[in-house]
């Protein structure tokens, strides 16, 4: 049973862990690592054969697509990105190898036939778990700091299985820094003098030799041979093998050849000169040209295979996904040679690899801002809330930061998030590089430890672009999409920062843009700055601009987690692009400005939840689930109420489980506090506190099954309730319970008010209890979304866009007239908390567990 339901739309996602040897596969498999023994390392959620041969990832997309919208539904999942890790081991282009690894050196694997274990071999461009010259990954307190590189038949098998779904594919090829400090992959450079032959070498030296005709497929093993050296653990190897493998498993959708590598991006080679040579412009960027020529390659490989570009259906297409800081262009720290060139200018470097033939999609990984919201009042946005906003560009200082917004200020607001897609900062508005300076005291009072920013960001001082500059404002999508790019800097004629020279060879409107990566952490104003998460032992880990962090028992501080807003920015990124009337998207002579399709939100994970995160003896990242971009397990209900709503409760985390191991008796206990006050005539005056009764429950699980022993009781059922206690943290959170004797009405239940009055339009639902004289109305405690809800006026039932339900109240968009009748027919459940910060369970045989008392009570919303 799935715990969590949502109307959050997608187009897709992409698939982690990006590594672990078989975490991929489709067939069930067991690892021995050197001194010890098989134990099952792809089976984790459901025990493993011979009990179950039904693999994570098989329970991991079955969750993902129960989860969300369904095909053939607007907004539905119909693409999954596979995300397969090699690794650096240095930032240092000059010292910065790319290799597969695996923690199983010397170890051996067994993967399950149907009726028994055989022996089977990872596998990685003719490389084993044997093979000489492996790179280690590196452990941390004895415990490695990633899993392995997915092995090829895994990798095969899961693009099969996906295609088997009705799922698009996007292959992913991922570098994870293992050095030490678990850098980003953008941060690989150089560090010797730029604009040189020596940098030029450097890149060169970092692609590699390898060329297409030094792989062989191998159809019967899922594999592909290298008949380069086996320890020439370069880019170019990387790439060619992948686009390969993907051949052997029937194609792909959309190959990448890279993404994010923005340090290398920038390395300029000794021709490089800011007016280019000839129309267009042809700067000399090494890995830019080398991208170039990896496209041509990959597109050699396919088209010799038959598996030629399908622009119209969208099949075996390539790109590469830039960062979003770095799709429009770079600014140099230098620009010598020559000289007088200002750090400021800026030039469209990737202008010659989007424009490529080769190159089917412009890609770049979104994460751009959504807010500006500060502690304590929210800051600028709050204060130019209702302020009209520009209605040209650039705006001045005096109209910058209005945002037409009504309504009371929010940051939960679905309108304000979408407000600053195209419009804010890095839009009508920048700050100069601002750095977030770790943790510390509030500066604005709150005397909460907060992620602060420092520089113009601290002090919220916001610089106003000029004319002509749209190219550096990464949020300027629509204009770069229609436009011909020049690089901008100051001549020195007066002009100031303006296009110079030739156009670059972007052909406005020739090619979609697509959203390779989009998305949101879990945690406190994530919206400010996306692309940060929590990640402890990294030195990228961090929380957005201005969130809050909490004290933890025993010390310390840890990021105050948000679903909510996570999930709301999620929905308007979806809505602002895909499905608002009328569109924001775009097309010109056939072409569709963004391409929906693979647009992929970071992130999905192939463990599967409740499993992952529960199981960090497994996975080291586990702790990082809360507040990371996960979406197992985090799709809590999304209709959100206007701003002017009643105030929002608490959003529940998750949903009780069905238990097939519930026993008798249940106790329910409609509870009521009451103050009596006495008289010196002995007269008592009874006042009751609760306006509305609150149900205590107690139940009794007398089966729990934890390892597919007893499966009658429900596979895991003992991790599902201790998943939900865990994640409620005790008493700290809420969830849903569906009462089996009290959850449905089969006649029209009515609303409070009844009827419309010409201007209302909240309702909160009402239930009837009892009949006759004997009778009492009280609210529901929380509609049940993922059952079916009617919402009629007069009798006359509603379309589903005229209203949105939230926890127990309907919100018309237009209020129903005065005296018509508000009814509807709808499941709830009882928002509850639990009473106990810890709970019982005994394990009395193997595999098979109970617990005496779960005590539970609803809450008041």
């Amino acid at each position: 049973m799935s715990y969590f339901q949502t109307l959050l739309k997608l187009n897709g996602v992409s698939l982690l862990p990006a590594t672990g040897e078989f975490t991929y596969d489709s067939i069930p498999y067991q690892g021995q690592r050197v001194g010890g023994a098989l134990t099952g390392i792809n089976t984790y959620a459901d025990g493993g054969p011979p009990n179950s041969t039904t693999t994570d990832l098989e329970i991991s997309i079955s969750q993902l697509l129960s989860s969300f919208i369904l095909r053939p539904n607007p907004g539905a999942i119909q693409t999954v990105a596979i995300v397969c890790a090699w690794f650096g081991n240095s930032t240092d282009l000059t010292q910065c190898k790319i290799y597969p690894a695996t923690t199983y050196i010397n170890g051996a694997f067994t993967k399950w036939t149907g009726s028994a274990w055989a022996a089977d071999h990872w596998q990685v461009s003719s490389l084993n778990e044997k093979s000489s010259g492996l790179v280690s990954i590196s452990q941390t307190n004895g415990a490695f700091n990633y899993g392995g590189t997915p092995s090829d038949q895994s990798i095969v098998r899961c693009i099969q299985y996906l295609k088997g779904r009705e799922l698009r594919v996007v292959f992913y090829p991922f570098i994870l820094m293992d050095n030490g400090d678990k850098a980003w992959r953008g941060r690989i450079g150089y560090s010797g003098a730029d604009v040189s032959s020596a940098a030029s070498t450097a890149v060169s030296n970092f692609l590699g030799t390898a060329v297409t005709s030094q792989f062989t497929r191998d159809m019967t093993n899922l594999t592909v041979a290298y008949s380069g050296s086996s320890t020439d653990f370069t880019y170019r190897r990387m790439i060619l093998h992948y686009a390969n493998l993907c051949i052997i498993a029937g194609g792909v959708d959309l190959f990448l050849i890279g993404s994010e590598l923005r340090g290398l991006e920038q390395i300029r080679g000794p021709s490089w000169v800011p007016s280019g040579s000839g129309s267009p412009p042809t700067w000399d960027y090494p890995f830019v040209n080398g991208l170039i020529t990896l496209a041509d390659d990959v597109r050699s490989v396919f088209d010799g295979a038959g598996y030629t570009k399908d622009t119209t259906n969208l099949h075996n297409l390539v790109s590469y996904a830039a960062d979003w800081s770095s799709w429009t262009g770079i600014k140099h720290d230098s620009a010598n040679p020559p000289s007088g060139v200002p750090n400021g200018a800026q030039w469209p470097h990737l202008d010659q690899l989007w424009s490529h033939g080769n190159i089917d999609l412009v890609a770049f990984d979104n994460y751009l801002p959504l807010s500006d919201w500060t502690t304590g009042g929210g800051g600028l946005d709050v204060l130019n809330w209702s302020a009209p906003k520009p209605t040209s560009w650039p705006p001045g200082p005096s109209t910058m930061s209005g945002l037409g917004l009504s309504g009371p200020p929010s940051i939960y607001s679905k309108a304000y998030l979408k407000a600053n897609i195209e419009g804010g900062e890095r839009f009508n508005w920048f700050y100069f590089d601002s750095n977030n300076d770790g943790r510390g005291l509030d500066p604005n009072g709150s005397g909460q430890q907060v992620s602060l920013p420092e520089g113009d960001r601290l002090t919220q001082s916001r610089n106003q672009f000029y004319a002509n500059q749209q190219i550096l404002g990464q949020k300027q999508i629509r204009w770069w999409w229609n436009n011909q790019h020049y690089a901008l800097w100051d001549a020195g004629t007066g002009a100031g920062l303006v296009p110079q020279g030739s156009a670059t060879g972007w052909v406005p409107n020739s090619k979609s843009i697509t959203f390779t990566e989009y998305g949101f952490p879990s945690n406190d104003k994530c919206t400010n700055q996306p692309n940060l998460f929590y990640s402890a032992g990294s030195v990228e880990s961090g929380t957005a601009y201005w969130s809050v962090w909490l004290p933890q028992d025993g010390g310390g501080y840890a990021p105050r987690q948000d679903m909510p807003l996570q999930l709301i920015a999620l929905q308007s990124f979806y809505e602002y692009w895909f499905s608002d009337t009328p569109s924001n998207n775009e097309t010109v002579g056939g072409v569709i400005m963004i391409q929906p399709a693979f647009c992929s939100v970071w992130n999905w994970d192939a463990r599967p939840f409740p499993t992952f995160p529960i199981n960090t003896d497994a996975w080291g990242d586990a702790v990082n689930w809360a507040s990371g971009n996960w979406l197992n397990g985090k799709g809590p209900y999304l209709s959100i109420p206007t701003p002017d709503a009643p105030p929002m409760p608490s959003i529940p985390v998750g949903t009780f489980p069905s238990l097939a191991g519930l026993g008798w008796p249940v106790h329910k206990r409609p509870t009521f506090s009451t103050r009596i006050a006495s008289h010196v005539s002995g007269r008592e005056v009874r006042n009751p506190l609760y306006a509305v009764t609150l149900y205590e429950f107690e139940v009794t699980v007398e089966g729990l099954d934890s390892n597919g022993t007893w499966s009658t009781l429900g596979v895991n059922a003992l991790q599902e309730i201790m998943a939900l206690y865990l994640l409620c943290q005790g008493q700290a959170n809420t969830f849903l319970y569906t009462d089996p004797t009290d959850n449905v009405q089969s006649i029209p239940i009515a609303a409070s008010p009844a009827t419309g009055d010409g201007t209302n339009t909240f309702f909160t639902v009402q239930r009837q209890i009892g009949a006759g004289a004997f009778t009492e109305t009280e609210p529901v405690s929380w509609i049940n979304m993922g059952g079916t809800t009617n919402v009629y006026v007069n009798g006359a039932p509603q379309l589903s866009s005229a209203y949105t339900i939230y926890a127990n109240y309907i919100t018309f968009a237009t209020p129903p007239a005065s005296g018509a009748a508000v009814t509807t027919s709808c499941s709830y459940q009882f928002n509850c908390r639990f009473l106990d910060d810890q709970m019982d369970f005994e394990n009395f045989m193997s595999g098979l567990w109970r617990v005496q008392s779960i005590k539970f009570k609803s809450v008041r919303l």
